[in-house]
């Protein structure tokens, strides 16, 4: 659903109007039996969640549902598109409203209107903030996500990616940019406002003109994004909840394949893994945190006669069967206990061979079909959890394309409910640990590929410098800028950023911790505060 610049996804896995728009009522009706999950249609913050409504703030939009029961979130709370929200009440439909923020002081008779102070000679009258643009200057935004920007029209370099929240100023005649707003085959220049600036050329047809509050607001923070890798083989790897106050994530792998009482690997009870990691991710939940449960190749596989670098698809097709109804047994176990908050299946799939480590790689046409089976396999037992794919690291070009490929490959019905990137090596421009280039880049690049639907960084840090003391202040500038960028350029668009890892000798990330469980000065301290 969308329209004016603004996309809303559908709230339920249905897709259909039962009551068309009333004027009177302001509201659609959307086909929803009673006990349907409700979704998210947008990113932003829950202003009031009581009764059987849920009002969702989006930029210069709220959005309201209603019909509703066994509400999943509370009032301040931030989410991301495509996040539970509760239940349908039926018996057959929930109720759509969209409310727009206008600013009424254009509406209010001319006499009535304050008349601004009279700069002082020489200095330019200054717009007073909050009221729409006028004057010389015209500003537009997309129409769509993923909006190209080129530096030159029609099949010029595509400099960066733009999307309905970006706000972009028009660098060339008002009145000849104004006319070409909305039309096919028009080209208008603009210049981008934040982050990496960019001035080149987009299509006038998916544009329209910006009549927002000015100066632009700048966006609101999000909070609990910041997220930590644990490993509860490692001694070092868990620390205890209080030590990582203020962090909102934890990211665990469900390991079936490892039996730490015997050491051996290809073990198979489910129910064993269980009993070990249930009280193992308690504590950090009962301390306000979240966790994201990562299936791999140890769920199964590993151990099971599986030689991973001939795997063809016959083999995947073998593996992926047993591999879903693994995923759908713990999904069962973990199901009503609050303990699990998003899934992830598979990891860092796109992995160049010759570069997997703790990664096993797999064709983008068997990573579909993985994919696939298991989101219906874990969907039979738990309608509520989100589910996203594994953590891209190919970059968003290389790793863009084969999630594009992925998502062709799987029938229309079935889709993840967000994409997961590893952007190792990306942050401010020009870092030193910013090498492979700058994170708007693949915020914006990996958001176009799912428009709609949050980026997760499931992985992200720095690598290969474990023990090195010299390098604390770059790696605290490092996050700093990192998170900055997502918190004030990007809020809404990304679910959570999970750092690797807790300690030196977790395979090869810089803890926060030095193999000596040994705070890292400044960056410790800076780093739960982010």
């Amino acid at each position: 659903m969308g329209g004016s610049g603004f996309m809303l996804q559908w709230p339920t896995d249905n897709g259909r109007v039962t009551t068309p728009f009333s004027s009177s009522t302001g509201t659609v009706s959307i086909a929803a039996a009673t006990g349907t999950p409700v979704k998210a249609g947008v990113a932003g913050r829950v202003v009031a969640a009581g009764g059987d409504t849920v009002q969702i703030s989006s930029g210069l939009y709220t959005v309201i549902y209603s019909n509703l029961r066994n509400l999943v979130v509370q009032a301040g709370q931030d989410i991301a598109a495509g996040a539970a929200l509760g239940e349908s009440a039926g018996p057959d439909s929930i109720r759509l409203m969209i409310l727009q923020v206008v600013d009424p002081t254009p509406m209010l008779p001319a006499a009535s209107q304050p008349t601004p102070q009279q700069p002082a000679t020489g200095q330019p009258a200054q717009q007073p903030a909050g009221t729409p643009q006028t004057g010389s200057k015209l500003y537009v935004t997309p129409t769509q996500s993923g909006l190209r920007i080129r530096e030159k029209p029609v099949d010029g370099n595509v400099m960066t990616q733009v999307n309905t929240t970006d706000v972009l100023e028009v660098v060339e005649d008002v009145s000849a940019a104004r006319a070409k707003i909305g039309a096919a085959g028009q080209w208008i220049n603009v210049k981008t406002l934040f982050g990496n600036i960019v001035t080149g050329f987009s299509a006038g047809q998916f544009l329209q003109e910006y009549k927002g509050p000015f100066p632009i607001p700048a966006p609101t923070p999000v909070s609990g994004l910041l997220g930590m890798n644990l490993d509860m083989h490692n001694p070092l790897g868990h620390p205890k909840p209080e030590r990582m106050k203020g962090l909102g994530w934890i990211r665990v792998k469900f390991n079936v394949s490892f039996n730490p009482a015997n050491g051996t690997y290809g073990n198979t009870d489910i129910n064993a893994t269980f009993n070990r990691v249930k009280p193992f991710i308690e504590p950090y939940v009962k301390a306000g945190m979240k966790v994201l449960m990562v299936f791999t190749h140890q769920l199964y596989g590993e151990g099971a006669g599986f030689h991973w670098p001939s795997m063809d698809s016959g083999r995947w097709n073998q593996l992926i069967p047993t591999y879903a109804d693994y995923a759908k047994r713990t999904a069962a176990l973990f199901a009503n206990t609050g303990l699990v908050h998003c899934y992830q299946i598979w990891n860092e799939q796109d992995t160049e061979p010759k570069n997997a480590r703790a990664a096993v790689p797999i064709p983008a046409r068997d990573y579909a079909n993985m994919l696939t089976q298991t989101i219906r396999a874990i969907r039979s037992v738990d309608s509520k959890t989100p589910i996203i794919t594994g953590g891209h690291v190919g970059g968003p070009d290389s790793g863009g394309a084969y999630a594009r490929a992925t998502l062709a490959a799987m029938p229309g019905d079935v889709r993840p409910d967000g994409i997961a990137s590893h952007p190792y090596g990306r942050g401010v421009a020009g870092h030193k640990f910013s090498n492979w280039g700058p994170l708007e880049e693949e915020i914006r690049k990996y958001s176009a590929v799912m428009p709609g639907k949050p980026i997760w960084f499931t992985e992200w840090g720095v690598l290969d410098r474990q023990g090195d003391m010299s390098i604390v202040p770059d790696v605290t500038s490092y996050a700093t800028g990192f998170m900055n960028i997502i918190k004030n350029q990007f809020p809404g668009q990304v679910a959570c950023a999970i750092w690797y890892a807790w300690a030196d000798g977790m395979d090869n990330g810089y803890g926060i911790v030095d193999a000596q469980d040994r705070e890292k000065g400044e960056f410790a301290k800076k780093f739960l505060t982010l």
